[in-house]
């Protein structure tokens, strides 16, 4: 039972059969071809094994050579860039002058929320 092949592909074949015609790929895109079109014309997912989104994540990878610019991710060494905050511009909303607030020193406690249930009850305390 054990020696019966599986119709299922192996992982990583689809890469295998691309790397193979990588030539041919680099050699219709450098040409000027849509993607679409070289992914249609060279047998689609039948004959490769990968659907286009894989196709095209490849042909970055290995063709254009394009790099992720990590544009939806934040990996490590990529950090958003820093607007300025109200405070620091002295608008309206920051602190007078624009001074920050103190750090707060290594080891305290920051505070914390406490919920109040009897807040707003009284009808002075409401907006």
């Amino acid at each position: 039972m054990a020696d019966t092949p599986s119709n299922k592909p192996r992982r990583g074949a689809g890469r295998v059969a691309f790397l193979a015609r990588l030539d041919q790929f680099k050699q219709l895109i450098e040409a000027g071809n849509e993607q679409r079109t070289v992914y249609d014309d060279c047998g689609g997912e039948d004959e490769l094994g990968i659907s286009y989104s894989q196709f095209n994540r490849y042909v970055v990878r290995y063709i254009t050579g394009a790099k992720d610019d990590g544009h939806q991710r934040k990996g490590i060494g990529q950090s958003a860039p820093q607007s300025p905050s109200p405070a620091a511009t002295g608008a309206a909303g920051g602190q007078a002058g624009g001074n920050p607030a103190p750090a707060p020193k290594p080891g305290a406690k920051r505070p914390g929320f406490e919920h109040n249930p009897n807040s707003g009850n009284n009808r002075d305390d409401l907006i």
